[in-house]
């Protein structure tokens, strides 16, 4: 009888971290948020269109243009940046707190496999909150229609596909700043120092949202594909076509952020 001794291959090996990464979400706050984060934004501003719609909407025109604008508005400028700044914190934490960096080092994986691991979690839970902000603000806008039909939601069809494609816009936008946070949580190890770093960042972008060169801050992107969003004469939601420059330049700060963070993690920093 003989055994098969040989090691994993690598892509099991970092399949088995990865969902070992997926494990450690259980009880924590970074996966209610991603879960959850999206909803204040859409309840905000179904209240205001529920209690002041009238005032806010055009009568007898199609309102989805105007309500999704709204709420994407609020997202983009404040929660939405401040979402990934909490995630990125919050996902690297659980590992600071555990002081669990030098097991991880320790496993018969690469480094570049377990920070590549963390960072595709923090990929697909940045794509999970959007997502569900999605869900949650179209079906919001379906239930005014019945709550206040007189608003006329019921009376347009849903603009699914805008909807969809703002949405891919969002994503790429958010890049820039989930890369450049991952990087900082490792680089820091503590929730302090990031969190305060990407405040600095959002501070920043906000104050300097008039300044022509903004597209290239990558703190200020979510904000600057709100300008794709649009209406035509009948008043249908409609997005510009192709890809943003803050788009370009969120992608570049993603790709950037990443190879001189692994080049400063992998020679000089050290587990500990």
């Amino acid at each position: 009888m003989s055994f098969d001794l040989s090691a994993p291959s690598p892509m099991t090996q970092w399949w088995r971290c990865h969902l070992a990464d997926w494990l450690k979400l259980r009880r924590t706050l970074a996966l209610w948020l991603a879960l959850g984060g999206g909803a204040l934004p859409v309840v905000l501003n179904f209240l205001i269109v529920y209690f002041r719609g009238e005032k806010l909407l055009a009568a007898g025109q199609n309102p989805w243009a105007k309500y999704i604008h709204m709420s994407w508005q609020t997202a983009s400028i404040l929660l939405l940046p401040l979402f990934l700044i909490l995630l990125t914190s919050l996902l690297v934490a659980i590992e600071n707190r555990a002081t669990a960096w030098k097991h991880l080092y320790a496993l018969p994986v690469g480094r570049g496999a377990v920070l590549s691991s963390k960072l595709l979690v923090l990929l697909q839970l940045n794509l999970l909150a959007q997502v569900v902000y999605v869900v949650l603000l179209l079906a919001s806008g379906k239930l005014l229609g019945l709550l206040r039909p007189d608003l006329l939601f019921a009376a347009h069809p849903v603009p699914l596909a805008g909807v969809v494609t703002m949405l891919a816009h969002s994503y790429l936008a958010t890049l820039g700043v989930l890369g450049i946070q991952y990087v900082a949580a490792l680089w820091w190890r503590s929730f302090a120092l990031p969190f305060a770093f990407g405040i600095g960042g959002l501070v920043a972008a906000l104050t300097l949202l008039r300044w022509e060169h903004v597209d290239y801050l990558p703190y200020a992107a979510p904000t600057q594909v709100l300008y794709l969003l649009s209406k035509d004469a009948q008043g249908v939601l409609t997005v510009q076509p192709g890809i943003a420059l803050a788009e370009w330049c969120s992608l570049g700060w993603f790709a950037g952020a990443l190879l001189l963070g692994y080049g400063l993690l992998s020679r000089w920093k050290t587990a500990d």
